[in-house]
């Protein structure tokens, strides 16, 4: 009978913390801010997933995959200037840092033979 009673009075308890702990996760959340900028530039190339394009920074060796939501995209081989945000969320291409390409400009860049880079992660 004791046993029993200790199982009822420690239920209340456990529920109080079940309930502060998830409330403490949901707290710690903090709320996204606005996409970062992001520009560069470089030649574009295909990345290893199928239509995926990629370009590395020619300053700043960074690599970068381009996201083009509508209009014209680059075609590869072209030497392109682009500014956008980074992508927030999944992508079918796993390579490079994701961007959503706002605008981009042709450039003219030595991209007959484009090397394909790993970014460190």
């Amino acid at each position: 009978m004791k046993i029993t009673v200790l199982k009822f009075a420690t239920l209340p308890l456990l529920a109080a913390l079940v309930t502060m702990i998830s409330h403490a996760q949901i707290g710690a959340v903090k709320p996204a801010g606005p996409p970062k900028a992001v520009q560069g530039q470089g030649c574009v190339w295909e990345g290893v997933e199928a239509g995926c394009l990629m370009v590395t920074d020619k300053d700043t060796d960074v690599l970068y995959n381009l996201f083009f939501r509508s209009g014209e995209k680059p075609e590869v081989g072209t030497g392109i200037f682009f500014s956008g945000t980074l992508h927030e969320g999944a992508m079918a291409c796993m390579q490079g840092r994701p961007v959503d390409v706002k605008d981009w400009v042709k450039r003219k860049m030595n991209c007959t033979a484009p090397e394909k880079k790993r970014v460190p992660f």
